[in-house]
């Protein structure tokens, strides 16, 4: 009851800040209108946000409510991130600026993967099932159970998206992305890593242990932080040595 209270009070002061945000980017950035635009849309999507946790009170915590509630709360992180990268300081109009589509493609797939990832986690966290890595410590287990299906699926993916992360990393530094990248690209890799193990644990645990069902809930939420906000900043016209475009 009292964290269920908390939550409450948190979502409403959420609302308040994304409204002042919205007043202030009205007043000192409408010559850039994507920055009101961002945060019109943020708070519209908080606004959505509190009638579908409505909803999920109503339906007795339905388990595809409250993945949807989970959904379009990563949405508004994703849309404050984009606000705050938009904010962030630009480099000078004469500047000698390279874009990289193709880099920035694939900086978007890894955050894709993160956001599906993480609404597969969610939807069958409450469910224990025995093994790990493997599924029912089988490489292809009995799908029987739509919550084993999602599950595997869910581990499965992490292990893609592990690859994939230490992929980009590598390429960035091989193509001289910019440090802030980089950096961002560093703290969604040791997110990923540290929420690898805490899955572990979530299963050694037999899905037992709220404190790790939140641990591994705000990892997965700062590795889609990361990936959004370093897809965002690879389009901030930032300077790259033209040696280093292609992939």
């Amino acid at each position: 009851m009292v964290i269920e209270w908390l939550h409450r009070w948190a979502a409403a002061m959420v609302g308040v800040l994304v409204l002042a945000t919205l007043a202030s980017a009205w007043r000192h950035h409408r010559s850039h209108p994507y920055v009101p635009r961002l945060a019109a849309g943020a708070l519209a999507v908080v606004m959505t946000q509190a009638w579908i946790g409505r909803s999920v009170v109503k339906a007795d915590l339905d388990a595809d409510l409250v993945v949807l509630h989970l959904a379009i709360s990563m949405v508004v992180v994703a849309l404050l991130t984009l606000l705050s990268v938009a904010l962030w300081p630009r480099l000078p109009e004469s500047s000698p600026v390279i874009e990289n589509r193709s880099w920035t493609a694939r900086l978007a797939v890894a955050a894709a993967g993160a956001y599906v990832l993480l609404l597969l986690g969610g939807y069958a966290h409450n469910r224990y099932f025995p093994g790990w890595p493997l599924v029912s410590d089988a490489l292809i287990p009995n799908f029987s159970d739509r919550y084993l299906a999602v599950h595997w699926l869910h581990r499965v993916g992490a292990g893609i998206g592990l690859v994939y992360l230490g992929w980009v990393l590598i390429t960035a530094r091989r193509l001289g992305r910019p440090a802030d990248e980089r950096r961002l690209l560093h703290l969604a890799a040791g997110a990923y890593g540290l929420n690898v193990g805490l899955g572990a644990v979530h299963v050694f645990t037999e899905v037992s242990s709220e404190s790790v069902v939140t641990a591994h809930l705000m990892g997965s939420a700062l590795v889609w932080t990361a990936l959004v906000a370093t897809t965002a900043r690879s389009r901030t016209g930032m300077v790259v040595p033209s040696g280093r475009m292609e992939l």
